[in-house]
């Protein structure tokens, strides 16, 4: 004889609803719509394909500062006239591998200050690189220099068609070991900080390596702001007004004109910003205690000259600039063997 059905709902706990219910074979739900509506200029709802959005998504995190996570991006599409809500951003940035690693962190340092005020030689230095047109290439050579922003000396530089990770490494193995040895760096515990724009020769993973093994701190500027990079943006514009109106013909050429264009500036051009005299000779006169520093209100450096210019007669001829050869120097593999002298370099022959 049978139980009774409510009886058995009540013995086994089992409720009507669970009893009666069976599972659906097909999935439910609506399928994601392959449409997003728009307002166009003129105001009228349109449909867009949502790989429209996709492309304006992805446009955007090229840019460092638009890079946003899905919430931001669904506010930045909104703004741009996409009906669309976040659950939907989130869904394609998905989809499309676009989503914003919370974990993924970088390794650079972001520069603190924009105006730098360091007290003496050697503690702030910047490098970047310049484009010149050479017409036999019909390319652009590029130039690298390191400038120190104390006393505005170019502590070496390299010229090439191509300047790769290594010759980046071999610039700076020479700074260390002319400049920051011979200075004692590392045991006067100075903390050298080294400024550069985000090129990838400059934030590659070697690189960065190679600054942090040889103690020396590597800030990145940021974004579209040249003037937190401001000294070696200066120099390449006195760079640019010197060689205005040159044609070089071959990179031979134009090494001969950049070795003579260094040696004049370190040793020979007056600079403003250190009490007007060459870059080389404030060095030594800050080294031996004939230049005053004045810090402003604004961090900014004002150096006066304790001596009268006339004392310093003789300190500023190409006479008393060092050789080419045996000055700090600077390495280009693509360069032949056979590069016309300099009159600066002829003239340390004869």
């Amino acid at each position: 004889m049978g139980i009774n059905r409510l009886n058995a709902f009540k013995i086994t706990g089992v409720t009507r609803h669970q009893f009666y219910y069976k599972s659906k074979s097909t999935k439910q739900g609506i399928k994601p719509s392959i449409y997003t509506k728009k307002i166009d200029e003129k105001g009228k709802i349109k449909q867009v394909i949502n790989t429209e959005i996709i492309e304006v998504i992805k446009s955007n995190q090229t840019d460092l500062e638009l890079n946003y996570g899905y919430h931001r991006m669904t506010k930045q599409l909104k703004i741009m006239g996409y009906l669309i809500n976040h659950k939907k951003v989130f869904r394609l940035m998905k989809e499309y591998m676009l989503l914003k690693d919370k974990r993924k962190t970088t390794d650079k340092k972001y520069v603190k200050y924009r105006i730098v005020t360091p007290k003496n030689p050697l503690e702030v230095l910047e490098m970047d690189i310049k484009f010149v047109w050479v017409h036999e290439a019909r390319k652009h050579a590029y130039v690298l220099s390191v400038i120190d922003t104390f006393t505005r000396v170019i502590l070496d530089w390299t010229i090439g068609f191509s300047i790769k990770q290594n010759e980046v490494k071999s610039l700076w193995e020479d700074i260390v070991i002319n400049h920051l040895q011979p200075n004692n760096m590392l045991e006067k515990g100075v903390s050298i900080e080294i400024r550069n724009d985000n090129d990838p020769r400059f934030s590659a993973k070697d690189i960065q390596a190679f600054f942090k093994n040889n103690y020396l701190n590597q800030v990145f500027t940021h974004p579209y702001t040249p003037q937190e990079n401001g000294h070696i943006e200066s120099f390449h514009a006195i760079l640019g007004r010197a060689i205005a109106g040159e044609n070089f013909y071959s990179i031979e050429q134009l090494n001969t004109r950049m070795t003579l264009f260094y040696e004049k500036y370190n040793n020979i051009r007056l600079h403003g910003s250190i009490a007007s005299l060459a870059p080389n000779v404030f060095w030594e006169q800050w080294n031996i205690g004939n230049i005053n520093l004045k810090v402003t209100e604004k961090r900014k450096n004002i150096f006066k000259l304790k001596i009268p210019y006339f004392e310093l007669s003789g300190k500023m001829s190409l006479k008393e600039v060092s050789c080419y050869k045996e000055n700090q120097g600077h390495r280009d593999p693509e360069m032949q063997p056979s590069v016309q002298k300099s009159p600066l370099e002829a003239s340390c022959d004869s």
